[in-house]
C-alpha cells in the first residue's frame, strides 16, 4: 500500500538571486523521535521545509520568517496524512536539522549573500531554547565544529549527549600550521554557552600556535610531525578512537582515555 504525501511540480521558477529557493515544500524526512507504540514502532511523523516568502528574497518575510519546518502525522489505521503544523520558523534559509534521543534538536539556518550561518538548540516541541552561534562559515580558523552523532537503537543517527545539557563538537581544526582535528564539549545549560577542548591533533614541530585553541589553554611542549583524526567517541563517553599517520608512519588506530 502506498501513501502519496506530496506531488511537487518542476522547480522552473526559482529566482536568480542569493538566498532564493523553491516555493514548494522540500527536504522531506521522518521525525526520528515520533513513532509508533512499542520498541518496534516505525516513525509516523513526516517533516518538511517550505519558504514562507515564496522562495524569493525580494519578498517580505512573513512574521520575520523566510523558512519554516512543518510536521505531518501519518494515521496508520486510515493510512492518511494530517494537515501540516508548524514545528519552527527561521529568519534565514533552512540548512540542516539533527535530533537528540530526548527529542531536542539543533537546527541550522544560513544567509548566502554574506555567508552567515546560525545554529539553534530546539526543545522537543520545536521552540527555540537558545542560539549556539552566529558566524561566517568562511572563517575556517574559528570554525566551532559540528555536533557528533551516533547510531541509535533503531538505526537513526542522534547527537551524542554525555549529559542532558551538553554535546560533543568535532571539526577539522584549520590553523596556520595546517588542519589539526579536535573534539570539544559544549555545555548549553549554563547562563552562557561554554566550550571545553577535550582533545586535539598533535602540533607540528614548526609554526606558531594559538594557546586559546589548545587543551587547557596551554601550548603543547610535545610536538610531532604527525596527523591525527578523531574516528569516534566510544559509547562510554569516556574514551575516543584516534587515527594517526605521518610521512614515515603507516596509518594506525588506537584508543585514548
Amino acid at each position: 500500500q502506498e501513501l502519496t504525501v506530496a506531488s511537487i511540480p518542476v522547480n522552473d521558477e526559482i529566482p536568480l538571486s542569493f538566498d532564493a529557493c523553491s516555493r514548494h515544500p522540500r527536504g522531506y524526512r521522518f521525525h526520528p523521535c515520533r513513532g509508533g507504540d512499542g520498541d518496534d514502532g516505525y516513525a509516523t511523523t513526516i517533516m518538511f521545509v517550505k519558504a514562507t516568502d515564496g522562495g524569493d528574497p525580494a519578498n517580505d518575510p512573513v512574521d520575520g520568517e523566510r523558512d519554516a519546518l512543518y510536521c505531518q502525522t501519518i494515521d496508520t489505521d486510515s493510512f492518511t496524512v494530517s494537515e501540516p503544523t508548524k514545528f519552527v520558523g527561521l529568519e534565514w534559509r533552512y540548512s540542516d536539522l539533527d535530533f537528540m534521543e530526548n527529542g531536542m534538536a539543533i537546527v541550522e539556518e544560513y544567509r548566502w549573500k554574506d555567508r552567515m550561518e546560525r545554529k539553534w538548540i530546539l526543545n522537543a516541541d520545536g521552540t527555540k531554547l537558545r542560539m549556539l552561534w552566529e558566524r561566517s562559515w568562511e572563517d575556517r580558523y574559528n570554525a566551532p565544529g559540528e555536533p557528533l552523532t551516533r547510531r541509535g537503537a533503531k538505526g537513526q543517527y542522534f547527537i551524542v549527549q554525555p549529559t542532558p545539557t551538553s554535546i560533543y563538537l568535532s571539526g577539522a581544526g584549520a590553523s596556520q600550521v595546517g588542519d589539526r582535528p579536535f573534539l570539544d564539549l559544549l555545555d548549553f545549560g549554563s547562563e552562557e554557552v561554554k566550550t571545553t577542548r577535550l582533545w586535539r591533533c598533535a602540533a607540528p614541530v614548526e609554526g606558531e600556535l594559538d594557546a586559546s585553541k589548545e587543551l587547557n589553554g596551554v601550548l603543547p611542549t610535545d610536538r610531532k610531525d604527525i596527523y591525527e583524526s578523531l574516528v569516534c567517541v566510544l559509547p562510554d563517553n569516556d574514551s575516543i578512537m584516534i587515527s594517526r599517520e605521518s610521512k614515515t608512519l603507516l596509518e594506525i588506530t588506537f584508543f585514548q582515555n
